[in-house]
């Protein structure tokens, strides 16, 4: 035979390990299949020499290469496939050392390019893999062998092989537009979904057919195309440098897929809120999963009825893949008030049993306390129904201030819920006169934890909270503290009255709300208001705040409505002109100042909240139902940043929805 010849015409005792690989290409050119495979899998492990393969491999190749043309050789795709893997067909980038001189060999083979038609198609697929290693020799002849070839696996392995010929032949413009027509095209749908996958991972991919798209995404979800790599062999793997790192980086789910057809949607939450109900709805754990995660950022962003979403989400919460558990309670936990018909799924996921709570950095979302980054902090699950405000947590609240006390916002977590949490104030007095510096590492740890049970006092039991604020320094934190602890707060009186002219408008402002909630000095506190409530030179927010102190005033400080009417017109901020409207309803009963604030609507988002809520309060429904009208029809929400909807404002924008329901007069 052929191979025999030029077996024994190589001088195989200058090689290195020479006799070994003559060996192992003897049983290559052998008849027994197990000798065959063996010797197939030892070639492989045998190459590796770093990152580089060792010299033997130049001389093999011609002998490799003349087994693939011997028709009657029963493994030449096989072989075929090992000569790729040695020529560095999975390390396009490595032009250097013997892996440089092996391509050079694969490049002068005459035929090469001829193997794309064989009969057979293993040969076929083979020979599309191994010409990677040598793209320049035939970026137009592999998109050609596509048109013609009529087996799918290998029309995906040319489609790989094309997409890195296109960087270095006909570049990657051509090769994306010709991605696109395979994905819209191809009657196979794993060619399909491959061709969008590639078409995704490149930069500005062209226009494509989308809904040919999401077709082929829900059913490559749905026959499960889309799995993680096998491992590889480590003796092999530096041969397969490419395919072991995209097995590094791999994630579950056609991530960049569904992104750039949602991306096609714009602000059309019908059609995002169908794809995604379609994924949730597939047995398939990383279509849920990579739907539940799309789902967030969306809620966040736009308007829609999210019912059905967060419905599947809660069920999830019981799902079998945890993947998919965390991804239900993300999401979730992400959309604020949204998630509220969830909260007993999210609940039923809670331990209840639990003996004693020791926080571990290994726990999932589904406990009281996990370990964080900054020390223990309440699982995500708690987090969202204290959030919620349910009072079915409380009572495992109150534990974790005896038995991990410095949990991470688990004072917030319990101030939240205001005197309907008021069961906790002993266990959070006993805290506090037990507190001492010298407990503490260092002395900001002591200052934060104090006043972490100050502000959890002073919002569960305001009048018993009075004592522990004696000592407290000054600032807009401890006025804000004194305001609510009302009357209990008398002692405090002198440093309250003293900061009401210390020249800060912040502090100045907090002690005129705290002298009037403290001591009931109507007088004192309408003298700040006054420095800035109409002031030219004052903030906008500083007027603001003011204007809302008159307001919580009421008639008492009715002689300021002829300067508050003054503060409507179309040149004062918009902010200022919305509260002193509000402040005039209140103070006076005069609702025409309210009615002209179209202007501000229109041009200040954030203050429509305060707008439709004084529209409904004053009952003018007539002027108002048309901007309600224009916002239930605006897709995005009010409060939209650059980068998205805060988690906390969702509400905010849902509440603004209900308002406009009302004066549109449009049932809930």
């Amino acid at each position: 035979m052929t191979e025999t010849r030029a077996l024994r015409d190589a001088d195989w005792a200058t090689v290195e390990r020479g006799f070994v690989v003559w060996k192992l290409l003897s049983d290559l050119a052998g008849s027994e299949e197990i000798t065959r495979t063996r010797a197939l899998r030892d070639l492989r492990r045998l190459a590796p020499d770093g990152e580089d393969v060792r010299p033997w491999v130049v001389t093999a190749l011609p002998i490799l290469l003349d087994l693939v043309t011997d028709g009657e050789q029963p493994d030449r795709g096989r072989i075929l496939r090992l000569i790729g893997d040695l020529a560095g067909a999975d390390r396009t980038w490595q032009l250097a050392g013997e892996t440089l001189r092996a391509k050079q060999v694969l490049a002068g083979h005459p035929g090469l390019t001829e193997l794309l038609s064989d009969e057979d198609p293993q040969v076929r697929e083979a020979a599309a893999y191994t010409l990677r290693a040598v793209t320049r020799l035939a970026p137009g002849v592999l998109w050609d062998r596509y048109v013609e070839e009529p087996e799918p696996a290998v029309r995906v392995t040319l489609i790989r092989s094309c997409v890195l010929a296109g960087a270095v032949g006909s570049g990657y413009e051509p090769t994306k537009r010709r991605l696109a027509w395979v994905a819209g095209s191809d009657a196979d749908l794993r060619v399909r979904i491959t061709a969008l996958t590639e078409l995704m991972a490149l930069l500005n991919p062209p226009p494509f057919d989308v809904e040919t798209a999401r077709d082929t995404l829900l059913a490559a979800y749905r026959e499960g195309l889309n799995r993680e790599p096998e491992p590889l062999d480590d003796e092999v793997a530096p041969l397969l440098a490419g395919r072991r790192m995209a097995a590094r980086q791999w994630t579950p789910g056609y991530n960049q897929v569904l992104s750039a057809i949602r991306a096609t949607y714009r602000n059309d939450a019908a059609a995002h809120l169908d794809l995604i109900e379609r994924m949730l709805e597939l047995d398939a754990w990383d279509a849920q999963q990579d739907a539940l995660h799309a789902a967030r950022p969306l809620v966040q962003r736009l308007r829609g009825d999210y019912r059905a979403v967060v419905a599947r989400a809660a069920g999830l919460l019981r799902d079998g893949e945890p993947q998919v558990r965390a991804a239900a309670l993300r999401l979730l936990h992400g959309v604020d008030e949204l998630a509220r018909p969830a909260a007993d799924a999210v609940w039923a996921s809670l331990p209840t049993d639990v003996e004693r709570i020791r926080p571990n950095v290994e726990d999932g979302p589904f406990v009281w306390v996990t370990l964080g980054a900054q020390g223990p902090e309440l699982g995500p699950a708690v987090q969202l129904l204290a959030a919620l405000r349910d009072e079915r947590v409380l009572p495992m609240l109150e534990r974790l201030l005896d038995e991990v006390p410095e949990t991470i916002d688990l004072h917030r977590a319990v101030a939240g819920y205001g005197v309907r949490a008021r069961g906790t104030s002993r266990t959070l007095r006993r805290h506090l006169r037990a507190l001492r510096p010298e407990t503490f590492a260092e002395p900001w740890r002591y200052e934060t934890h104090r006043a972490n049970l100050l502000r959890a006092l002073a919002a569960v039991a305001p009048n018993e909270a009075g004592e522990h604020l004696a000592d407290k320094s000054i600032d807009v934190a401890t006025l804000g503290l004194l305001a609510r602890a009302g009357r209990a707060a008398a002692g405090r009186l002198p440093d309250i009255e003293a900061t009401l002219t210390c020249g800060d408008p912040v502090l100045e402002l907090a002690a005129a709300r705290a002298v009037w909630l403290v001591a009931g000095d109507a007088e004192a506190a309408t003298g700040v208001y006054d420095r800035y409530f109409d002031d030219p030179a004052a903030r906008p927010e500083h007027a603001v705040a003011a204007i809302d102190g008159l307001k919580e005033l009421g008639i008492r400080v009715k002689s300021r409505t002829r300067r508050l009417s003054g503060l409507t017109g179309k040149r004062t901020d918009g902010a200022v002109a919305a509260a002193a409207a509000d402040a005039l309803w209140w103070i006076a009963g005069k609702r025409d100042a309210a009615q002209r604030l179209g202007r501000v609507w229109e041009t200040k988002p954030l203050v429509r909240p305060r707008i439709a809520r004084l529209w409904v309060e004053t009952g003018d429904t007539r002027l108002a139902a048309r901007h309600a009208q224009a916002e239930l029809r605006t897709a995005l929400r009010h409060n939209l940043s650059a980068h998205g909807v805060l988690t906390g404002k969702i509400g905010d924008d849902e509440r603004l929805l209900d308002l406009c329901r009302k004066l549109a007069g449009i049932p809930r």
